[in-house]
């Protein structure tokens, strides 16, 4: 059992290694309106820092296309005062209402992403957050570091040798050839100048080694956690946060422990968003919202989901905007709980799964999920769901956590998790707090948030609006982009008014294709 435990965690360690924000997943899907414009952005973070970052934005409003669209990344401690420039985004050939540009990331961290769009209708701004962090070291391939050598040997040779020529010949008439004593000179310059240059390279190479290995202390890796889960009719689990750099010791308080970092904000009204998925994503699964007990412990309940294995994924938001995400696997053993008294656990034993026919939820109503064309790695796609009443009427959705549904995107290996919105994959409390940084609050305000302001260019009830806060028809839609190929399942839940939580899947495979614009 701790092989197979062993086996899994190192799987979720490695693939964790290529994004943050969400497990195995570092691009960023998000929808909402710059003014009178409706945008979905896709940001394609590097996987080295500094680094180049790809935004593209596809217009989602066609009677309201902007004529222009920039984008200015602002890092979440400086704001706008100390950002660099705007970059103007091109037209991307061939899709109507498309733009891209490639912007500069230059260290680790929360930014916000100010798209602002112009034309006929009059201008906004549309604020993206981001979590953009190093997950990769690069590296030469074999055949250039081979070529750099030979050229530097051949540097260091001709340096040798001019060396020599100059101590041997800058005395000698011309015409005439050295004696011995020049020769002799020339043989010490050259071992002396050898001496130089070997301290030269030795000192390089020991400095680049140093900022190499500080690079790779740097790189974004899973926090260490620890998770257990008690037997019985009481089953409760526990999620510690063991990770050295979650929290320090002041040294003005010898012994107290503090929060390392920004503290920790309620996103979606919960400062920690925890996921059951049994082993497989095959079977059961649990949203649940542990209650914070101390600075890294988080405790709750189990009801609904039998005993089994199961994949854990967790997150929070920081006060900067950062998306904190923790991975583990742990054994749930068999019992029940009563559930947590705010009545937003969402659980089941087994999803509704819709496979060529609508997934049948309580009392005959149905569920039906597909996804806008053939997923593409890197592309951004829809994940649309109907919901429908046993009469065949759209169903009235209740919001659930302040949306009208969520999302989770797993990869049947566990190497990719995704939580979604219907604005997308961010978090809006992070894209509310990066607001109100920019409206002048820099006060860590931690879990009391304040209501947010309006900004001048941010249309607040528009962004809401477009956010998934309602749902009409019995319509919900997520926007996503899948990070690599596989075969996933996809969860969608919502809530309809005198029911709990209903939950169905569909199950996708994205194919091994280049990315597209």
């Amino acid at each position: 059992m701790k092989l197979k435990r062993l086996t899994t965690l190192l799987a979720l360690t490695a693939i964790w290694l290529t994004g943050s924000g969400h497990v195995g997943n570092p691009l960023v899907v998000q929808e909402g309106n710059a003014g009178p414009y409706g945008l979905r952005v896709l940001v394609r973070p590097p996987g080295v820092i500094p680094g180049l970052v790809e935004v593209i934005v596809r217009s989602t409003s066609p009677n309201t296309v902007p004529a222009s669209l920039s984008v200015r990344t602002a890092f979440w401690r400086f704001g706008l005062k100390g950002a660099p420039p705007a970059d103007t985004m091109r037209a991307v050939p061939g899709e109507a209402g498309s733009f891209a540009t490639q912007v500069w990331i230059m260290e680790s961290g929360s930014y916000a992403f100010h798209v602002t769009a112009a034309g006929p209708a009059g201008n906004g701004t549309f604020v993206v957050p981001v979590t953009s962090v190093a997950t990769t070291a690069s590296t030469l391939p074999p055949w250039l570091g081979w070529l750099l050598a030979a050229l530097g040997v051949f540097l260091v040779l001709g340096l040798l040798s001019i060396v020599g020529a100059a101590a041997r010949e800058s005395t000698v008439a011309p015409g005439t050839q050295p004696a011995l004593p020049e020769r002799r000179r020339a043989r010490r310059a050259m071992s002396v100048a050898a001496c130089v240059v070997a301290a030269m390279l030795f000192g390089g190479w020991k400095w680049w080694g140093a900022v190499d290995s500080d690079y790779r202390r740097g790189l974004d890796k899973p926090l260490v956690v620890e998770s257990s889960v008690t037997a019985g009719d009481a089953r409760a689990l526990t999620l510690r946060v063991t990770d050295e750099s979650w929290t320090y010791v002041d040294p003005k308080e010898p012994g107290v422990r503090k929060q390392s970092g920004t503290p920790l904000i309620p996103d979606h009204g919960k400062l920690l968003h925890l996921f059951l998925v049994e082993a497989g994503a095959r079977g059961a699964v649990a949203h649940v919202h542990p209650l914070r007990t101390d600075l890294s412990t988080f405790t709750t309940p189990v009801t609904g989901i039998p005993a089994g294995k199961y994949w854990l994924f967790a997150e929070a938001v920081r006060e900067s905007g950062y998306t904190v995400s923790m991975a583990d696997t742990v054994d749930v053993p068999a019992g029940s709980s009563a559930p947590n008294t705010d009545g937003d656990d969402a659980w089941t034993a087994a999803p509704a799964l819709a496979t060529g026919a609508p997934a049948a939820l309580a009392d005959g109503g149905r569920m039906t999920i597909a996804i806008d064309g053939t997923p593409v790695v890197r592309r951004d796609v829809t994940i649309r769901a109907r919901i429908t009443n046993a009469d065949g009427s759209a169903a009235v959705l209740e919001p659930w956590l302040g949306m009208a549904g969520h999302a989770m995107v797993v990869r049947t290996d566990g190497q990719v998790f995704m939580h979604l919105h219907p604005m997308g994959t961010g978090s809006m409390a992070a894209q509310e707090r990066l607001m109100r940084r920019e409206a002048g609050d820099t006060v860590n305000h931690g879990e009391a948030q304040p209501t947010m302001a309006p900004m001048p260019g941010h249309d607040m009830a528009a962004m809401r609006a477009t956010s998934g806060l309602v749902a009409t028809n019995g319509n919900v839609a997520f926007p996503v982009a899948f990070p690599s190929a596989g075969s996933y399942r996809v969860f969608v839940q919502v809530r309809r008014p005198g029911h709990a939580v209903e939950t169905a899947a569909i199950d996708v495979t994205v194919p091994a294709e280049s990315a597209k614009p």
